[in-house]
């Protein structure tokens, strides 16, 4: 049977990347579309030149370009990793946030409506900070339920095409460099540096990438029906005690120092967890050895 076409947004990125080998690795046809400043990226580089055959880039430099460039692509699915994330923002930021939170993806997504079967959007559980409809819980999330409405236009118009929104709480991996707290974490422990924790209180929903991954291919090969989805642990992992559990199988311990401020608690989500998926790694295990294999 034809392996059917992926196209992609934001491989660049953390959770893009890992899709991309994921997606080639088991032989899918992969086309992403990157602007040019990425065509000097190594990792994807690489990736070009193992699957010659079956990864393919579009390179752009301004959104004026893009629908010459995807006139004559054939597409059965579209994934959008595109995203520009901070917790806080200036003004300064609004544009930046606009465009690759909104305008980018909105310009591919009437670009190629015509063309594919199933969208999946990814989203975030910060465009839902209360557990109920869209109360975003920064700038950053309320362009992300910007984008979602615009989709949900498009659901209307293309009745034929499957439209999902995955929305997750916090993503890990071991290969993680982003400025989030387990990688920070990490970081400062390699550095024998303290790390400053916000709350003993805190508490995160944790999933790690490969089940992020693996609920793309359930939508994939299922009919399930559009609409949004939730990614999550049935249980939170405070961090104190995660720091605690670390520390139990460390010669040389973590160190860390809590701060009193004010953590909002993790509302239970109102949205469904997606069909015939559940998360099939057990986070705070796959963190502590981490850690234990670090010091060891």
């Amino acid at each position: 049977m034809k392996k059917k076409i992926i196209f992609i947004t934001g491989s660049s990125g953390f959770l893009g990347k890992f899709f991309l080998e994921n997606a080639l690795s088991k032989g899918f046809k992969v086309v992403d579309i990157l602007r040019l400043k990425n065509k000097s990226n190594k990792d994807l580089n690489f990736l070009r030149k193992k699957y010659a055959n079956t990864y393919k880039s579009i390179f752009f430099k301004n959104n004026s370009e893009i629908e010459k460039k995807l006139k004559n692509e054939k597409i059965d699915y579209f994934i959008n990793f595109a995203t520009l994330y901070k917790n806080n923002h200036n003004h300064n930021d609004i544009l930046k946030f606009t465009n690759s939170n909104i305008e980018f993806p909105s310009i591919i997504l009437d670009l190629i409506c015509s063309k594919v079967k199933k969208i999946i959007n990814f989203g975030t559980m910060m465009q839902h900070s209360d557990g109920k409809n869209h109360t975003p819980k920064n700038f950053y999330a309320s362009t992300k339920s910007a984008f979602e409405m615009i989709l949900n236009f498009y659901t209307t118009t293309y009745k034929n095409i499957k439209f999902y929104n995955l929305k997750f709480y916090e993503s890990f991996s071991e290969k993680d460099q982003r400025k989030k707290l387990i990688p920070i974490l990490f970081s400062n422990y390699k550095k024998k540096v303290i790390t400053k924790v916000n709350s003993k209180k805190l508490e995160l929903n944790i999933i790690h990438v490969n089940d992020i991954i693996n609920a793309i291919f359930i939508i994939l090969k299922n009919n399930f029906k559009s609409g949004s989805y939730c990614l999550s642990q049935k249980k939170n992992t405070k961090i104190s005690n995660l720091i605690l559990k670390i520390n139990k199988v460390l010669i040389r311990k973590l160190k860390t120092k809590y701060l009193n401020y004010k953590v909002d608690k993790i509302k239970k989500s109102k949205l469904k967890v997606l069909m015939k998926w559940k998360p099939d790694i057990e986070i705070e295990k796959k963190i502590i050895n981490m850690f234990y294999n670090e010091n060891n």
